[in-house]
């Protein structure tokens, strides 16, 4: 079996969901970023681009959620950035 590298995973699911997107292609761009979030630890770039798309199928419900978990993982590092 293959050893999994996390960071071309991200960098895949990044690059393959915008692409889609740009494309309205939101149903696929979805599954790429919910199957990275299946696999690896959250991230807080692949939980933003995911509850955008929520936004934009009309699914606010399910975006809130979403972003408000990607402004919790992004918190430590912005108040690490307002110390230094």
């Amino acid at each position: 079996m293959k050893k999994r590298n996390p960071q071309r995973a991200f960098a895949l699911a990044i690059f393959s969901s915008d692409h889609l997107m740009e494309k309205e292609h939101y149903v696929a761009a979805a599954s790429i970023l919910e199957r990275y979030l299946n696999l690896h630890p959250p991230h807080a770039s692949v939980l933003r681009r995911l509850g955008r798309i929520r936004m934009m199928q009309g699914r606010p419900a399910d975006a809130v959620p979403l972003l408000s978990a990607a402004l919790q993982l992004e918190r430590p590092v912005r108040e690490a950035v307002a110390v230094a």
